[in-house]
């Protein structure tokens, strides 16, 4: 298995690589450093510079792939996911300007059609998780497989850095590293909300209580937003879900890693204050209140 790599290395590699591969090309030129001669073009012979960068592009596309796939994640889900990043590869790697703005803006679209889709799947086919231990363990593989994904990236997107000839590559490779590192914290945001509300589904069912697909929404929503040990009643307001929207897209590479806040945790979180909370109580108020407008009093 791959480790993953750092914000702080990646840099460190980018500009190393940079400029290096700025010192061979001017140095190839005529062997004498004092004489640089012409400056080197931009489009790099067949055989060298150019098989690296198609190379690097090849690697990035089959580990977008990889994190768009992760392990535990129904395959409806995956082709979901698939269907609202996988032109993101393409950004990423090709030029032209404004690719990081576009990244970023498909980011910010894709999360509520994706909850439509996860809030059915939870209802009609929960995850099989009836305790906490079979949440932290799903979570621990889906983990895992998004660390992996994202240590292919990065790497992916070094070696790009290094075969490209363009100015600023480096930079730019850092910005496209960090608008990938939002569509990993979305798909492990994502991955927090299935093991949530699937555990949400099984335990309203062990209390004779069936919901419908905006039910487990709002209650999903909830119990991963609230900060206490219970959930917030006041959080069943359908203005939660734009908070965990923004939570999910605000994260960058560093929540994208093991060692980042809470990506991986949250829906271990949720599950206890599941446990803790009178889910016949919470039900109730949000079928009293289905244009989800609860009081924030």
């Amino acid at each position: 298995m791959q480790r993953p790599v750092s914000s702080a290395t990646a840099c460190s590699r980018l500009q190393s690589f940079a400029v290096t591969a700025r010192i061979q090309q001017t140095h190839s030129v005529t062997g004498d450093p004092t004489n640089p001669g012409p400056e080197p073009s931009s489009h790099p012979p067949p055989g060298t510079g150019g098989v690296r960068l198609a190379r690097a592009r090849a690697a990035f596309s089959q580990a977008l792939r990889g994190l768009l796939r992760p392990e535990g994640l129904p395959s409806e889900a995956s082709a979901e996911l698939e269907a609202a990043f996988g032109s993101i590869g393409r950004e990423a790697i090709t030029g032209g300007p404004g690719r990081v703005g576009r990244i970023r803006a498909q980011v910010r679209a894709a999360p509520p059609r994706l909850l439509d889709l996860m809030s059915g799947q939870v209802v009609d086919h929960p995850a099989v998780l009836y305790d906490r231990e079979g949440v932290e363990q799903l979570a621990a593989r889906q983990t895992r497989s998004i660390s992996t994904a994202m240590g292919a990236l990065q790497l992916a997107l070094v070696a790009a850095a290094a075969a490209s000839t363009l100015e600023g590559g480096p930079v730019l490779a850092l910005a496209v590293d960090g608008a990938v590192g939002q569509v990993a914290s979305v798909v492990h945001g994502l991955c927090d909300w299935y093991n949530t509300g699937s555990y949400l589904v099984r335990q309203l069912h062990g209390l004779g209580i069936a919901v419908d697909r905006s039910e487990v929404r709002r209650l999903t929503n909830a119990a991963l937003v609230s900060k206490g040990k219970v959930i917030d009643e006041r959080s069943l307001h359908r203005s939660t879900e734009l908070r965990l929207v923004r939570n999910w897209v605000g994260h960058g590479i560093v929540d994208a890693l093991p060692f980042g806040t809470s990506l991986g945790r949250a829906s271990l979180r949720a599950t206890e204050r599941i446990d803790r909370s009178d889910l016949s109580l919470l039900v109730a108020l949000v079928r009293s209140d289905p244009g989800g407008r609860l009081s924030d009093g």
